[in-house]
């Protein structure tokens, strides 16, 4: 059986129909009264801890206290959650290109860390919806994000009127962002948080996947929120894609009657072999954008969401090995991905994005710089 994007997908506030030529983005806004007018409240500041390593170099371990479940999860290797963010790097330095409606650069959040890049669209509102600004907010924002100093490139691919793009924007966006990679030199990563077509490849996508890469900018794509094979979703299948898969915590009954929390894929997820890597896409905390484009905070459902943590995951890596290549990127992020906690994945093997220390026995030894 053949699947083609033609039901209602949810992208911003509302649901819109498309036609497989066109681009969405694959989330959307959880309704949990009362949370969209509330801005977590967090420590003043992180707690900075500095831990010399067996070798002559250091590691430097930023700790703070998170609202988000998101952050939480996808820093330690087990459950239950501890409610604290630990990372070894901020992602200074790190440029991420947002393919999507438009990114908001008053947000709170994101403040003073985004700069306008593309628009296919130039007549169009900067901002269409807040589905760009919530993927901004999981990389890079100052709470709420993975990588909370990496810059932000608004490249602006879709049409307010419709909510929706082409293939030519981006195509068209991707060429943009490899000039302005020239201009700009340092280390960068591309966030796709869309989907394209559920039944066949789309060549000019992935074309655009390796210019990108060829360029030396690692391109992170979502998996898609459809329950079928991730490897029939463009450009999710485009070759040299990083394909990330949205993961949500549930709870299980064990045999004694206790209950215990567990990691499974999102309900409505694309699924398989495809999938590099999960990372949570349920009910998570990001910025967003009121109906008047006021700044609050939301909860969001989608693989949207789960790409924006693992490109904030790869501008920490980036931070520091800013020479790796877009190969080099997906090794890592493999490598050190907490194996074998992920169910109903359709596969043998998933792994969960992981950012944390190498070895959480470290931080036994940790203490705070005075």
């Amino acid at each position: 059986m053949r699947f083609r994007v033609s039901t209602l997908i949810s992208f911003g506030f509302g649901a819109v129909a498309m036609a497989t030529s066109m681009i969405v983005g694959g989330c959307a806004q959880a309704s949990r009264p009362g949370l969209a007018n509330a801005t977590p409240v967090l420590a003043e500041s992180s707690t900075l801890y500095s831990l010399a390593s067996s070798s002559a170099r250091s590691t430097t371990i930023y700790e703070s206290p998170t609202v988000s479940f998101a952050l939480d999860r996808i820093d330690q290797r087990d459950l239950p959650l501890d409610q604290t963010y630990r990372h070894t790097a901020t992602g200074k330095g790190v440029t991420v290109y947002v393919f999507d409606g438009g990114v908001s650069a008053t947000h709170p959040e994101l403040a003073g860390r985004v700069r306008t890049g593309y628009s296919a669209f130039p007549d169009d509102p900067k901002v269409c919806n807040p589905h760009g600004t919530a993927v901004a907010g999981a990389i890079a924002g100052s709470t709420l994000g993975v990588a909370p100093e990496a810059e932000i490139v608004d490249v602006k691919m879709v049409q307010c009127a419709k909510l929706r793009g082409t293939i030519k924007a981006i195509v068209d966006g991707a060429h943009w962002v490899i000039a302005d990679h020239q201009a700009h030199p340092g280390p960068a990563v591309a966030n796709w948080s869309f989907i394209a077509d559920t039944s066949s490849r789309i060549p000019a996508l992935d074309s655009a996947v390796n210019e990108l890469r060829a360029a030396g900018i690692p391109v992170i794509v979502s998996a898609g929120n459809i329950d079928i094979d991730a490897c029939r979703v463009s450009p999710g299948n485009a070759l040299g894609a990083i394909v990330v898969g949205a993961s949500a915590v549930g709870t299980e009954q064990l045999a004694d009657g206790t209950v215990q929390p567990i990691d499974r894929r999102s309900p409505g997820t694309a699924y398989g072999p495809c999938i590099d890597l999960y990372a949570p896409g349920d009910s998570v905390l990001l910025p967003s954008l009121d109906r008047d484009n006021a700044p609050i905070s939301q909860l969001w459902n989608g693989t949207s969401m789960s790409a924006g943590y693992v490109s904030g995951a790869v501008a920490l890596f980036l931070e520091k090995h800013p020479s790796a290549t877009p190969d080099e990127v997906a090794v890592e992020l493999k490598r050190n991905a907490t194996t074998g906690v992920i169910r109903d994945t359709h596969t043998p093997a998933s792994r969960m994005l992981y950012v944390g220390t190498r070895d959480p026995r470290l931080l036994a030894k940790a203490a705070p710089r005075r």
